[in-house]
């Protein structure tokens, strides 16, 4: 999970102030995952803030969680998911 912030080209930069987002990113290493994790956001126009918590996730994770078992599934094809959760200001 990531902190963000939109940047000055971000086009929601007016009406939010930021987002945590859940990144899951299939990689060797958490390092190679914080690095293609932080690219994407950079491309979309968010600043990262803060790396709030990293952890490994596998299939028995989901077991009991049907749609977490999806978004998993959905990663060992397409390598990447990202969830943004936005908030407008910072007490939100």
């Amino acid at each position: 999970m990531i902190k963000v912030e939109p940047d000055s080209d971000n086009p929601q930069v007016e009406e939010i102030a930021g987002a945590y987002v859940n990144c899951f990113v299939l990689s060797e290493t958490f390092e190679q995952a914080e690095e293609t994790a932080l690219k994407f956001l950079r491309q979309q126009n968010w600043t990262p803030i803060n790396l709030e918590e990293t952890w490994e996730v596998t299939e028995a994770d989901y077991e009991n969680d049907p749609k977490g078992m999806a978004v998993y599934q959905q990663v060992l094809i397409d390598g990447e998911k990202y969830t943004f959760h936005t908030y407008v200001t910072e007490d939100d």
